[in-house]
């Protein structure tokens, strides 16, 4: 954990902070009295002093994988994603894991500690929803996404859920033995043999398809039939609206909604995605055993 201030004199231990006051909060909550956190560090290294926190971590890196990897996530500030964000910074698991990543929120959140310094989200405005009908808080973090831009210069643009456990350089070598020019063709997978169809716990899509589906949103938002239901739903029919191509690889995750395979054995294979893993325990549990089938020390 990381001590945090919340206002002058009054600090905090937890795993992550949010600036800010937040719109509600259950009475247990220590955020319950709604009053706002500055969020600067205590760091007792430095005689307990405050450092300012952290603007939003969304700066490209100084190279890019082959095929390069820009992935996302959108996270909740209470419960359980800010934990399990936390664990993936510090196992490199996750967006982490990737050339360039976002993560949206809404207010900034500091994650922690990262190779390149603090680690921290945009600010999307809320409350979100915590629910599936949660459509409207993607399309907010979507016009940040499409601010920054960094969808168009990766070859692949990656939306990965908080409790999905991704190991990238397992989804990079599949992604680049797929005969696709990423750049000119529009593509993106349907992950979930079940429904055939796309599953938000990890969406992947390639350049062209990425720069289609923002450059289309007002087109699909006006859609009753696309704009109905959740995040997942939204984006996979939009996509195949606006004439993107779907392929199918069911190996890209193993998702427990999709197989119904026991918990037990879901972490025992050596796919580049587990979903879903709720709490910080469970998905170190998944890491462990997933990089043993597979060999691989992180």
């Amino acid at each position: 954990t990381t001590c945090f201030e919340k206002s002058e004199g009054h600090a905090f231990c937890r795993p992550t902070c949010a600036l800010g006051a937040p719109d509600e909060a259950p009475p247990w909550d220590i955020e319950a009295d709604l009053k706002p956190w500055t969020c600067r560090i205590i760091d007792p290294a430095q005689g307990g002093e405050a450092a300012a926190a952290p603007a939003a971590s969304t700066e490209p890196p100084a190279h890019k994988g082959k095929p390069s990897m820009y992935c996302f996530a959108v996270a909740l500030v209470r419960g359980n994603e800010p934990e399990l964000l936390r664990r993936q910074l510090a196992s490199s698991t996750g967006v982490f894991g990737c050339d360039t990543y976002s993560i949206f929120s809404e207010r900034v959140m500091v994650i922690g500690r990262g190779p390149r310094g603090l680690v921290s989200t945009t600010e999307i405005g809320g409350p979100m929803c915590g629910v599936k009908e949660n459509t409207a808080d993607f399309l907010r973090a979507y016009g940040k996404l499409i601010a920054a831009g960094f969808h168009t210069f990766h070859d692949w643009t990656i939306k990965v859920d908080p409790d999905t456990l991704l190991l990238a350089h397992r989804l990079r070598s599949k992604l680049e033995v797929k005969p696709i020019d990423a750049s000119a063709k529009a593509v993106f997978f349907r992950n979930c043999a079940k429904y055939n169809s796309l599953q938000g716990p990890l969406e992947v899509l390639s350049q062209a398809a990425a720069v289609k589906f923002f450059d289309s949103l007002d087109k699909c938002k006006s859609d009753k039939e696309i704009n109905q239901k959740g995040e997942d739903w939204f984006v996979g029919h939009c996509l195949e609206a606006i004439g993107v191509e779907g392929w199918e690889d069911f190996d890209l995750i193993d998702d427990r909604y999709c197989t119904g395979r026991d918990p037990q054995e879901q972490c025992r294979e050596d796919s580049p995605a587990f979903h879903p893993l709720k709490t910080t325990e469970g998905y170190t549990k998944c890491l462990s055993h997933a990089t043993a089938t597979g060999g691989e020390r992180l």
